[in-house]
């Protein structure tokens, strides 16, 4: 899956942290599997996002530990599946010796906002294939041990000698269900020279449908249109803001999209330091059309965006979104159409 050579660095990194050692350590946890697949109904589906609390990690089996504790706490809830946030992929790069350093690389300017790409793009370059890695078999190697769906949040990986940000779904037998492409990128991901997705893309699931919108793609109405048209019933949104949610983005996200195609939706975001100079503010949410939720403002759950981790839970009814009648469909007026449509067409 990655042609490209990799530094005498990320080779010797790869080596010291092979699969077979994240398969011991994960086979450490003596986890059991979960049964929350065991049955599946469309009324009663068990969604998870989390709240991911950024930090530093000394060592692979700190990083696999906290992971796992994430997704125990969702499971031990009944979730069926498992959202996390963007960048989730990035976090075994803080126990890499040349951390410091390489942080130093990527740290925006503070009066642009962006890093110097050239410097980046060489940092980059130079972990990616080892964060990939470790972060890929790690999530995969959990899924297959609790028996659930994790959609694991997302990376920066090579794929032909090009830079992409994806997404991965994994499946309750650890194995990839799918992966999405970001497509509408950001002034930094064009400076680093990241190759946008092409498509939209649904996933079929034991759940259901769903469909993932990586951070500002959500802002656009077409994915929202094209996750509808391809079956979806549930739009998965990994993101992270560098500023604290107000209603204002609302007119403008996830909660819109959910409005205008009458699916669900989660949103997964982490919190706290990202050793760039600047916080992540949350928070994660879970969004239903108007006509189910009862304040009908679309907010089935939501965190405090806190410094802290936390699990928002719910179990959706997939039914009742075919239960929603169209604005533009529904409630017509036989007696009024025959009297004026022949005038005005």
């Amino acid at each position: 899956m990655h042609p490209f050579k990799m530094s005498s660095l990320a080779r010797m990194l790869s080596v010291k942290v092979s699969p077979k050692e994240i398969e011991g350590l994960v086979g450490r946890l003596n986890i059991a599997p979960s049964g929350n697949l065991d049955i599946v109904t469309s009324d009663s589906v068990g969604v998870a996002a989390v709240q991911l609390l950024l930090k530093r990690y000394e060592s692979v089996a700190e990083y696999i530990v906290d992971m796992n504790l994430y997704i125990e706490d969702a499971v031990n809830r009944r979730a069926q599946l498992i959202v996390f946030p963007a960048f989730a992929g990035l976090l075994p790069f803080t126990f890499m010796p040349q951390y410091e350093a390489g942080i130093e690389k990527i740290r925006p300017d503070p009066y642009s906002g962006l890093p110097d790409f050239k410097s980046a793009n060489a940092s980059l370059a130079l972990v990616a294939e080892f964060v990939y890695e470790v972060f890929y078999y790690t999530m995969s190697m959990l899924a297959a041990k609790h028996r659930v769906y994790i959609m694991a949040g997302t990376s920066y990986c090579y794929e032909d000698e090009e830079l992409r940000h994806r997404a991965f779904l994994f499946a309750d037998d650890g194995q990839l269900a799918g992966f999405q492409d970001k497509v509408s990128l950001n002034t930094a991901e064009q400076g680093l020279s990241v190759n946008e997705g092409a498509e939209v893309k649904a996933f079929d699931t034991p759940m259901g449908t769903v469909a993932i919108a990586i951070g500002e793609d959500v802002g656009y109405y077409e994915v929202g249109r094209i996750a509808k048209s391809l079956g979806a019933g549930i739009l998965l949104n990994p993101t992270w803001l560098r500023r604290e949610y107000t209603p204002a983005d609302a007119a403008d996200g996830l909660n819109l999209r959910v409005q205008e195609n009458k699916f669900y939706g989660v949103r997964s975001a982490a919190v706290g330091d990202t050793g760039l100079g600047f916080p992540l503010q949350g928070p994660c949410a879970i969004y239903a059309p108007n006509e189910i939720v009862r304040g009908k403002n679309g907010i089935l759950e939501q965190s405090s965006g806190r410094y802290a981790p936390d699990i928002l839970y719910r179990r959706l009814n997939l039914d009742k979104l075919s239960e929603i009648k169209s604005p533009y469909t529904s409630d017509k007026n036989s007696a009024f159409l025959d009297k004026y449509v022949d005038r005005l067409y």
